[in-house]
């Protein structure tokens, strides 16, 4: 599980490396455009196009990479909970086996070890609800394209929210993570 971490880490520096450098690339092509046209209303018509390039680059891209980033990890924390269940039902000949379908996997696989195969969780209540808001935050992005407004736990996900560094809520109610928030939280 830590090299499935680990290449998410370099995953994420890569491709945050390869969205500035693009950014640059736009930037430098885009004042070589500028200073070719000779008539203002030229100018103000290309620079449109620069703007939404530039939008693109420096807002779109990096959330749409951050999200998925943070879902992968997500989905890479439950599929290896789910893996240990597996192997602590066969390895230590559980009666029963872990129900894998269903919501809030985390939580139910931490209460399975706990209840089938004994295992002390009573220090895990900080992990517990750090995995619970985490949780949150992913259905907000895959459900809702990361806005919380009108969602049931809005409430939860902007508390959470204010208490983490490298994420934020802007002004459409949409989840904002940094490269930062999403490295700190991939550490498997």
């Amino acid at each position: 599980m830590r090299e499935q971490f680990d290449r998410l880490r370099c995953l994420c520096d890569f491709l945050e490396k390869a969205i500035s450098e693009e950014a640059k690339r736009r930037r430098v092509n885009a004042q070589r455009q500028c200073n070719k046209v000779k008539s203002e209303e030229e100018r103000g018509f290309i620079s449109v196009g620069i703007d939404d390039s530039l939008f693109e680059i420096g807002r779109d891209f990096p959330r749409v990479v951050r999200y998925s980033l943070f879902v992968s990890m997500m989905s890479m924390t439950e599929a290896s909970l789910v893996r240990f269940c597996r192997g602590a039902h066969a390895n230590l000949k559980l009666r029963t086996a872990f129900r894998e379908k269903g919501n809030d996997v985390i939580q139910r696989a931490l209460e399975y070890l706990k209840v089938e195969a004994g295992l002390d969780i009573s220090k895990m209540a900080y992990d517990k609800q750090l995995a619970n808001d985490l949780r949150c935050l992913r259905n907000a992005i895959v459900h809702s394209e990361g806005c919380i407004k009108g969602r049931n736990d809005e409430v939860a996900i902007r508390s959470f929210i204010k208490q983490r560094v490298g994420a934020r809520i802007d002004k459409r109610n949409n989840i904002v993570m940094s490269k930062r928030f999403v490295m700190n939280n991939a550490h498997g």
